[in-house]
């Protein structure tokens, strides 16, 4: 009931219609719900106080949302108010894709293919942020931890081998995690506040780590996303080994600039699993 409360007062200001039907998801920013917004089946995102590194990705998602809608991509945003954390996009009916359906050869091709779509989008004259200035503002809110905390001394590390400024940059993603990727008939992604310009491979290693995929199905992937297959695999397989690092850099930003703990982020177990690359 006290929940009920706090969103009902929080979206008391939205000009429209809305009915709330149950919760979907809470995460480490926001509150999703699936909602009826002027009689339109929607999903309603209310953000928790964000620290000002997060805020602004949330004014540039808006941004690119309405830019993807122009590119045919179903990104379509029905109320959007970023001073508040409020947004709500049309419900769009899919399901998340569990290990055991996403590893059969032609779903991976298939996630393959609409990678590719993505990365064929023409960014024109829009204003799209690059994938290393996101970097570079994580290295500037750690400048005084990176020293001391050897993960995070990895992660940049493995960051600047990659020789980023000599990559091809493309639109990308830059979020295909688990509740990021749904299926209805065909794969499809929702959540693109982290998209940017960015290497090809970023978004492909997401998918590896992500689902930890085997060679074979490395190659289904592959072969979905590039029919002659002339992707770089050492220059894949350290890309995929810097994305388990990124979520450890994030979630340290968050503890930095918010009130969350280690323990409330499951800092000690991310730490056990960077371990191996060591």
């Amino acid at each position: 009931m006290k929940l009920v409360r706090k969103v009902e007062k929080k979206i008391s200001s939205i000009d429209g219609e809305i009915k709330i039907i149950s919760p979907l998801k809470t995460d480490l920013i926001s509150e999703i719900f699936l909602c009826t917004f002027n009689d339109i089946k929607s999903v309603l995102r209310l953000d928790f106080d964000l620290p000002n590194w997060l805020q602004n990705q949330r004014y540039s998602e808006f941004q690119i949302l309405n830019f993807l809608k122009d590119k045919r991509q179903d990104q379509n945003i029905l109320y959007h108010d970023s001073d508040s954390g409020i947004l709500i996009r049309e419900f769009h009916e899919g399901k998340k894709i569990l290990d055991d359906e996403i590893k059969k050869k032609e779903n991976l091709f298939s996630l393959g293919k609409e990678i590719k779509k993505v990365h064929q989008i023409e960014t024109d004259n829009f204003l799209v942020n690059d994938f290393n200035d996101i970097v570079e503002n994580y290295r500037s809110i750690l400048k005084n931890k990176i020293k001391n905390d050897y993960f995070l001394y990895q992660g940049f590390q493995i960051f600047d081998s990659l020789s980023y400024e000599n990559e091809l940059k493309i639109f990308s993603h830059n979020d295909l995690t688990l509740g990021n990727i749904l299926w209805n008939k065909k794969c499809f992604f929702i959540d693109w506040e982290y998209a940017s310009l960015n290497s090809p491979y970023f978004d492909l290693a997401s998918i590896i780590s992500s689902y930890n995929l085997n060679n074979n199905e490395i190659v289904h992937l592959l072969s979905g996303y590039n029919k002659n297959n002339h992707l770089n695999t050492e220059k894949l397989r350290n890309w995929t080994k810097f994305t388990y690092f990124l979520d450890y850099i994030w979630r340290i930003c968050l503890i930095e600039t918010t009130k969350y703990d280690e323990k409330t982020l499951n800092i000690s177990f991310l730490k056990k699993n960077l371990s191996t690359f060591s």
